[in-house]
């Protein structure tokens, strides 16, 4: 039996991305990124909001407002991620440390 994300349309990874960018710049004050990553269930788009405390919730509005199973056809997942993630991890261009 197939995924049920698998079902349906999907606008194109540019769009997609583009769109949620702008609906989380909307609505997130902090730094963020959007990459589309594979994991066991084929490709999803990523939100990654950098956060004081990862293990803490997001307010209710954030949640209420970025929170959905798809975003435009495509598996969708919210990572909370520690201030400085992004930059020193998720966007380095140093390859020579691991």
């Amino acid at each position: 039996m197939g995924s049920q994300h698998a079902k349906g349309d999907k606008a194109s990874k540019e769009e997609a991305e583009k769109q949620l960018r702008l609906h989380a710049a909307g609505i997130f004050d902090g730094r963020f990124t959007v990459r589309f990553e594979n994991d066991d269930g084929g490709a999803v788009i990523s939100l990654y909001l950098e956060v004081e405390e990862p293990r803490s919730q997001l307010p209710a509005f954030l949640t209420q407002a970025l929170f959905t199973p798809k975003w435009m056809g495509w598996r969708y997942v919210i990572t909370k991620c520690p201030m400085g993630y992004i930059d020193a991890i998720l966007e380095s261009t140093r390859e020579d440390d691991y």
